[in-house]
């Protein structure tokens, strides 16, 4: 009996590599793809106008804003004084109480962030305030700082204020253990650990913080100017609103939503400007 010769088995084929599921738009010319998003957000909105002023025509009362009576009502409204002083007036304010608010906010979250003592002492009040709507103490601020600017200024700056506070201290609370490790390593000065490596690390989240205190520093304006009765584009609304020339006011509701896009679109661009890294991240 012969034993047996064991041949070796070729080996086996690779199963055939599984297709990758394509994602979608991937692979399309972006200058194709750009297109196509801008013709779908315009069909979109063209969609949205259609249904609003056949709406109105059709079943809804007369004095309701249209979207033809408020392309008509633009210009004589943006180009009237009252327009103007109350534009004045709102953008003033904000302008001013950002700046109060953000570099106070911006200060304290970044000590807020680093200071453990501090942090544990103020917590408390800074997350209890920011979740409060500022609209609830309009009525107190009346009386204690009058119906003047000074009111719409404390409540623009406070709505400024939290926000930076809880961005930045999260940012600065957050800064990578490497860079910390790297500037005990080189025997960074205190000042020199800030300039070079908290700033630039807490950064995005100080353009965050920015952003939404663009918002609520618009909301808090308005609602000021809603409550208290003071010079503003809320009481160019108000006043229009009530007054039925329902397509003035939505003109100013407008040009409010267009400051916050362009708030918006300035901090972004900010944002890429100073630091690129961090939309490259998370893009």
């Amino acid at each position: 009996m012969t034993p047996r010769t064991m041949t070796p088995k070729a080996p086996a084929a690779p199963p055939p590599a599984a297709k990758r599921p394509r994602r979608r738009g991937q692979g399309t010319d972006p200058a194709v793809g750009r297109r196509a998003d801008v013709i779908g957000k315009l069909t979109v909105a063209a969609l949205v106008l259609a249904v609003w002023e056949l709406s109105v025509r059709l079943w809804l009362p007369d004095y309701l804003p249209t979207p033809s009576g408020v392309a008509g009502a633009a210009r004589p409204t943006l180009t009237s004084p009252e327009f103007s002083t109350a534009l004045g007036e709102t953008l003033g304010g904000v302008v001013l109480g950002l700046l109060i608010g953000c570099v106070a906010g911006t200060g304290l979250g970044l000590a807020v962030g680093r200071v453990a003592w501090l942090r544990h002492l103020t917590s408390p009040y800074v997350s209890g305030l920011y979740a409060m709507p500022m609209l609830a103490i309009v009525p107190m601020a009346t009386i204690w700082l009058g119906y003047s600017g000074e009111t719409r200024l404390a409540v623009i700056a406070l709505s400024a204020f939290l926000p930076c506070v809880v961005s930045t201290g999260d940012g600065a609370r957050n800064v990578p253990l490497q860079l910390s490790e790297l500037a005990q390593m080189l025997r960074l000065s205190r000042p020199r650990v800030v300039v070079d490596v908290l700033l630039p690390a807490t950064l995005p989240f100080v353009v965050a913080g920015v952003q939404v205190a663009v918002g609520r520093a618009l909301v808090g304006a308005v609602a000021v100017e809603f409550l208290a009765s003071l010079p503003g584009l809320g009481t160019f609304i108000l006043t229009n609103a009530r007054s039925f020339d329902q397509d003035a006011a939505f003109v100013a509701v407008l040009v409010l939503a267009v400051l916050g896009i362009a708030a918006r679109t300035g901090t972004e661009a900010a944002l890429r400007r100073l630091a690129p890294w961090h939309l490259h991240v998370n893009r």
